[in-house]
C-alpha cells in the first residue's frame, strides 16, 4: 500500500492526462466527486514538467498529478481512495475552459449551483440547498478558512469573483466537513490552492479582456533560494462594468413609497489583492489582502438601486511551521490574525440613504499531530483555539450621503470564543479496502459544544469497481447578525439561537468499464435540521430563530473518456445531477432546480492547441407557492474556447472565449415575494487572455 503523505501538492493538469495505463486495483476504492479528476494514469517522475520530455511523456505525468487531494482528509491522498466526495480542478483545466473568475470554475462542478443576489454578492447552491451569503459553504485559501463567521459568516463577499490566474488548484469536497474542519464546513468545503514560489521560478505576467469592460491584470514573482529561503509574490487588479441586466420593474420601497423607475443593474466591480508566501528553514509567514469596491445588481429592499456603494477590505496573517520530531511524526503549527470590514452607502430609496459599517477580526492558533503508524495507517490529532471580535460598528442614515445623522446600530459589539479538538484514523487493513474514522468537538462560549463525527470506507469489491460509503454530520455556528440584529423594524436578532446541525450519509460505485473511461454514481441523503429561519416575531414583522427543518437528496452521475493515440490530451466528461430537496412538510424547496448536467469536451490538436466545449443545462425553478410567479424556464449555455499554449519555448499562452455562444435568455430567481422580475444574465459575452512566464 502506498504511503500516506502530508502535506500540500503541485498539481498542473487533468484535462489532458492519458487515463489508459495500468492502474493498482487498491487505489480504484473511489470518492464520488466530480468527474474531472478521474485519470487514473501510471504515476511519472515529479519533474517531468521540468524537463524536454516529449507530449506523451508531459500527458502521463500530468495524468498521475490529478488523482491527489489534501482537503477531504488534511492530508495528501489519492483521490480514489478518499472517502469524501471529492473534485480537484487545476490551473490547466482553468486555462482551457477561459475562465474569468472563481465562479466560471465552480459552475461545472456536480452539486454546485451559481445564482445572483439582489445586493450583489453570488450564492452558492450545493445538492439543492443555498442561503443568501452562502453561509453553509466554507471556503479556504490555502487551507486557511476564509469565512469571517460574524455578521453575515459567508466570504462570498469578497471571494466570489477571485480572478483564477494564480490559482493552481481548486479542491472542492461536497458534503459534511466539520468532523474536520468545524463551523460552516457544512454542506461543502472550497479549497483554493495558489501557485508557490518553486510553481513560478520566475516572473509571470498576464492581462485578461473581455464584454462589459471586463479587465484583468496579474503579475506573479516567485523564487526559491539556496538559503533554504523562499518567497512568492501575486498582483491582481479587476473591473467590470457589470452586466447591465435590464430591469423592468421593481417593489415598492420598505415605507410604501415607489421605488426609482426602471433601469438596468448597476453592478460594477472593481478589485485589488496582493498575495504573498516567505518561508525559511520551515517557517512560514504568508497572507492575502483583499479591497473590494461595488455597487449593486438591485439593491438593499429589492429597491432598484443605482448609488449604492460597497467597500469591503478583508486580509489574513498566518504564520506557520512543521516540527519533524521523528521520521514517523510531526507537528504542524500556526497562528493567524484575521480582518473583515465594509464601509457601505446603500440607497434604501431614491432619496433615503443609510451607511452601515463595522469591522470584524478573528485571531487564534492550530495545532496538529501527523504519527504515520506504517505504509498502511496514519492518524491525526489537533486543537485549535480562536477569538472572534465584532467591533465599530455603524448606522447612519440621511435624505442624501452628505446628510446623514446617527441612528441607533443594526448590530452591537460582540466577542466569541472557541476551541476545538480533533482526531482522525485512516487506515488500510488490505490493498482493496481503506477505512476513515474521525471526530470534532467544538466548545463556543455564546451556546455550547457540538460533536460532529465522521466514518466511511472505499472497497474495490471487483478489479475495476469500487463501492464508497460515508457518514457525517456537520454545524454551521450563528451569525453574529442573526444574533444581535436591532433597530430593523422588519426583522430582529434571537441572541438564543442554536447552531444549524446537518446529517448526511452517502454511497456509490465506481467504475472502470474499458480503459480510459471512468464512470461513477453517488446517492446523497442531508436532513438539516435547528435550520435557522424567519418566523413571525412580536415586536418585529419577523426573527430569526431555529425552526424548521429540510431534506435534501438525489443522484450524482459522472463520466469521463480519455482519448488515447493521435487524440491523446482529449477528452469527454460529463454529469448530470437529479436533486429533490424538500421542507419538512414534503413541499419542494422553491428556487432551485432539481435537475443540472454539465458536458465538456476538449480536443487537443497539434502540439500546442485545444479548443474546449462546455454546455451546461438546468431544469426550470419553481418559486413559492404564495409567490405568484411563473416558474423561471429552464435553458441550455454553450461556451467556447480556444487556447493556445507553451509558445516561444514555453513563455506564452493565449486564450480566447465566447460565453454563451447562442445568445440564450436566461434569468436568475429574485427575492421571493418582492415584486421584482426574475434578474435576466448575460448575454453573448467574450474574453481574451494572454499569459507570459520569464
Amino acid at each position: 500500500m502506498a504511503k500516506l503523505q502530508m502535506g500540500n501538492l503541485s498539481i498542473r493538469n487533468f484535462f489532458s492526462g492519458n487515463a489508459t495505463a495500468n492502474v493498482c486495483p487498491r487505489r480504484l476504492s473511489a470518492t464520488l466527486g466530480l468527474l474531472l479528476p478521474l485519470g487514473v494514469g501510471q504515476p511519472a517522475q515529479a519533474d517531468s514538467l521540468g524537463n524536454d520530455a516529449d507530449l506523451d511523456s508531459e500527458l502521463k505525468f500530468l495524468a498521475a498529478e490529478r488523482q491527489f487531494v489534501v482537503t477531504a482528509s488534511k492530508m495528501r491522498e489519492r483521490v480514489d481512495q478518499s472517502v469524501a466526495a471529492t473534485s480537484v480542478i487545476t490551473a490547466d483545466d482553468i486555462r482551457q475552459m477561459g475562465a474569468r473568475n472563481l465562479l466560471d470554475v465552480l459552475r461545472i462542478v456536480p452539486g454546485l449551483g451559481i445564482t445572483q443576489s439582489a445586493l450583489g454578492a453570488r450564492e452558492i447552491e450545493v445538492r439543492g440547498v443555498k442561503g443568501l451569503f452562502s453561509t453553509k459553504v466554507l471556503f479556504m485559501l490555502n487551507g486557511h478558512p476564509l469565512d469571517d463567521n460574524l455578521q453575515n459568516s459567508g466570504s462570498t463577499w469578497v471571494y466570489d469573483d477571485l480572478p483564477v490566474d494564480t490559482i493552481k488548484r481548486v479542491e472542492v469536497v461536497r458534503g459534511p466537513g466539520s468532523a474536520l474542519y468545524g463551523a460552516n464546513a457544512f454542506l461543502a468545503v472550497i479549497n483554493i490552492i495558489t501557485l508557490t514560489a518553486k510553481d513560478l521560478n520566475g516572473l509571470q505576467t498576464s492581462v485578461g479582456v473581455g464584454s462589459f469592460n471586463n479587465q484583468q491584470y496579474r503579475a506573479s514573482w516567485g523564487k526559491q533560494f539556496a538559503n533554504s529561503a523562499e518567497a512568492a509574490l501575486h498582483f491582481n487588479y479587476t473591473t467590470t462594468d457589470g452586466i447591465g441586466s435590464p430591469v423592468p420593474h421593481d417593489s415598492l420601497s420598505l415605507q410604501g413609497q415607489p421605488s426609482v423607475a426602471p433601469g438596468k443593474s448597476q453592478l460594477d466591480e472593481g478589485r485589488y489583492d496582493v498575495e504573498w508566501q516567505t518561508g525559511y528553514r520551515g517557517v512560514h509567514f504568508d497572507g492575502r489582502y483583499i479591497s473590494k469596491r461595488t455597487g449593486a445588481f438591485i439593491g438593499p429592499g429589492a429597491v432598484l438601486s443605482d448609488r449604492t456603494v460597497q467597500d469591503y477590505d478583508n486580509y489574513f496573517l498566518k504564520l506557520s511551521k512543521t516540527w519533524q520530531i521523528t521520521e514517523q511524526f510531526s507537528v504542524d503549527s500556526q497562528v493567524f490574525h484575521d480582518s473583515f470590514s465594509f464601509n457601505n452607502m446603500l440607497q434604501l430609496q431614491p432619496g433615503f440613504f443609510d451607511q452601515v459599517a463595522l469591522q470584524d477580526t478573528r485571531t487564534g492558533g492550530e495545532l496538529q499531530g501527523n504519527y504515520r503508524v506504517d505504509d498502511q495507517q496514519t492518524v491525526i490529532a489537533g486543537f485549535s483555539y480562536t477569538e472572534d471580535q465584532q467591533t465599530d460598528v455603524v448606522d447612519r442614515a440621511g435624505i442624501s450621503p452628505a446628510l446623514l445623522q446617527d441612528r441607533p446600530p443594526f448590530g452591537k459589539p460582540r466577542g466569541r470564543q472557541r476551541w476545538g479538538l480533533y482526531a482522525q484514523d485512516v487506515w488500510d487493513p488490505f490493498d482493496n479496502l481503506r477505512l476513515t474514522l474521525g471526530a470534532r468537538y467544538d466548545e463556543y462560549n455564546d451556546f455550547g459544544g457540538t460533536f460532529n463525527p465522521r466514518l466511511g470506507f472505499n472497497w474495490e469489491f471487483v478489479k475495476d469497481y469500487s463501492l464508497r460509503f460515508a457518514y457525517g454530520t456537520a454545524y454551521r455556528a450563528p451569525a453574529f447578525g442573526e444574533l444581535d440584529l436591532t433597530n430593523n423594524p422588519v426583522l430582529a436578532g434571537n441572541p438564543n439561537l442554536a447552531p444549524e446541525e446537518a446529517e448526511t450519509f452517502e454511497a456509490g460505485i465506481i467504475a472502470h468499464p474499458v480503459a480510459g473511461l471512468r464512470t461513477q454514481a453517488t446517492y446523497y441523503h442531508t436532513h438539516i435540521s435547528q435550520l435557522i429561519s424567519e418566523v413571525p416575531a412580536q415586536t418585529t414583522l419577523i426573527q430569526y430563530a431555529n425552526s424548521g427543518s429540510l431534506v435534501s437528496e438525489g443522484v450524482e452521475l459522472e463520466g469521463r473518456y480519455d482519448f488515447d493515440g493521435v487524440l491523446q490530451g482529449s477528452y469527454f466528461a460529463t454529469n448530470v445531477v437529479y436533486q429533490r430537496p424538500t421542507a419538512a412538510n414534503g413541499s419542494l424547496l422553491a428556487e432551485v432546480p432539481q435537475a443540472r448536467a454539465n458536458v465538456l469536451m476538449n480536443y487537443a490538436f497539434g502540439e500546442h492547441w485545444n479548443a474546449f466545449g462546455h454546455v451546461l443545462i438546468k431544469d426550470s425553478i419553481n418559486h413559492p407557492a404564495n409567490d405568484g410567479r411563473s416558474d423561471i424556464p429552464g435553458y441550455a449555455l454553450f461556451d467556447l474556447s480556444l487556447l493556445g499554449q507553451n509558445f516561444f519555448a514555453k513563455h506564452l499562452d493565449v486564450s480566447f472565449t465566447v460565453y454563451n455562444l447562442f445568445d440564450q435568455t436566461y434569468f436568475d430567481p429574485s427575492p421571493p415575494n418582492s415584486g421584482l422580475a426574475d434578474f435576466q444574465q448575460a448575454g453573448r459575452a467574450y474574453f481574451g487572455h494572454i499569459n507570459v512566464r520569464y
